[in-house]
């Protein structure tokens, strides 16, 4: 094969041409790349006959001369692909897609302090990612309207808790020995349940075991108090119920509990759905007498201290109006007041021994007198004797909340003449 002279390509077809002439010898078109006489010799714009053409003169050469159908063709594919690639694109963005849901942040895990226990009366078997909405009125357990399951749950109206508290209504149960249970179906209408459970206050002396309020969500259990006996003091409880369809509340013990203003809602805060009438010692008078006075504590279910009303003669002769007396005649009886802002700051009184004693002590009886749950002694008698006569007594209480009045023995001793004062 003969070696390429000096010359050009034709940027129509693209054919080779030596330098003779300004036209292309393969498609006859003028040439404006065609090379002028140079007089220093050679030729202006010439190339080496290895050459080849520019991008530019190449696509110059596809639409002319006998290569025209070939550029439409070209042409025509381009625009087919390109059209097909809109219409994918139309067709992938018209079609419906699920919307990506952003995992919930738990702000607490987020901290860098480490997280705390949950109180038992936040307890719940319910996610926080529940989207549920809540939008139901308030709803009292002792008025509900809706289906329940069991009967072993009965209403009561005006309930006094231990301290003599009022509520209107509270829930306690009918049978001894067992968990009385009622079941209510919610159907996942409300995010909390709240309530107060407190001891009944006919019942506020005794002790009796495994005594509680247990709740159920679904069946499973997600509550239960401590035991409710003597001492015990009104507790309120908060549980988040979210997604609970079934809810159930369990009272151990017969007479001794209540639960009171146990209210389904949706807003935080038990407080709003209390119908507490609070009850205190206070008195109008700068004087009364300790019988007077609620006491929300004893030690026996005899109420610890026996309030004996009319006439009381001492062994001299004098007669007094009304007298306390121990109930059991082998230990120390006791019962215990709370007189927080009631301005009470002295109790005074008078001992003496019974004449009609009708038995004997098996302890020394005496009276004290002790200062808050803490039992700082105020003050202590002598033994009750016949040698010992009358015994007075003043106690300041000025820094005392709550106080307890013991009496050891039930026969010899009586406490008369007992006041509180301002």
């Amino acid at each position: 094969m003969a070696k390429r002279t000096q010359g050009y390509f034709c940027p129509y077809c693209g054919n080779w041409n030596s330098i003779t002439s300004r036209r292309c010898e393969a498609c006859g078109e003028e040439m404006p790349n065609a090379p002028l006489d140079n007089p220093g010799g050679g030729t202006t714009g010439s190339r080496g006959p290895d050459s080849e053409p520019t991008i530019i003169e190449s696509i110059l050469g596809l639409f002319t001369g006998g290569n025209r159908f070939r550029a439409l063709a070209v042409l025509t594919v381009c625009c087919v692909a390109a059209l097909a690639a809109v219409v994918g694109v139309y067709i992938s963005s018209s079609r419906k897609t699920e919307p990506i849901v952003p995992e919930p942040v738990n702000e607490s895990s987020a901290s860098s302090e480490p997280a705390a226990e949950p109180a038992a009366s936040q307890i719940s078997n319910n996610t926080e990612g529940d989207e549920h909405e809540y939008t139901a009125p308030a709803l009292r357990l002792t008025s509900f309207g809706g289906e329940t399951t069991g009967n072993q749950l009965i209403v009561h109206n005006h309930v006094h808790d231990n301290y003599y508290n009022e509520y209107e209504a509270g829930l306690g149960g009918v049978t001894t020995n067992v968990e009385n249970v009622t079941e209510y179906l919610i159907g996942d209408q409300f995010r909390y349940l709240s309530f107060r459970v407190v001891l009944n206050y006919d019942k506020r002396t005794d002790y009796h075991p495994d005594t509680n309020v247990r709740v159920y969500a679904d069946g499973a259990q997600i509550y239960e108090s401590e035991d409710v006996h003597s001492g015990f003091k009104p507790t309120d409880v908060t549980l988040n119920i979210r997604g609970v369809e079934r809810l159930a509340v369990g009272i151990c013990g017969y007479g001794d509990i209540r639960v009171v203003d146990a209210v389904l809602h949706n807003d935080e805060g038990y407080e709003q759905y209390s119908t507490m009438v609070p009850y205190t010692n206070k008195q109008d008078f700068d004087q009364v007498p300790l019988s007077y006075l609620k006491f929300w504590n004893g030690s026996s279910a005899e109420l610890g201290l026996e309030y004996i009303p009319g006439t009381i003669q001492d062994r001299y002769g004098h007669i007094y109006d009304g007298a306390f007396a121990g109930t059991h005649e082998d230990q120390d009886n006791w019962v215990e007041y709370d007189i927080t802002d009631c301005g009470f700051t002295k109790l005074t009184g008078t001992i003496i021994m019974n004449t009609e004693p009708g038995g004997t002590d098996e302890v020394t009886p005496i009276v004290a007198i002790y200062n808050g749950p803490w039992l700082e002694q105020l003050y202590r008698s002598d033994p009750v004797t016949n040698e010992t006569g009358t015994q007075r007594f003043e106690v300041s209480l000025k820094n005392s909340k709550q106080f307890r009045v013991q009496i050891s023995g039930r026969h010899n001793v009586r406490l008369v003449d007992c006041y509180l004062s301002k």
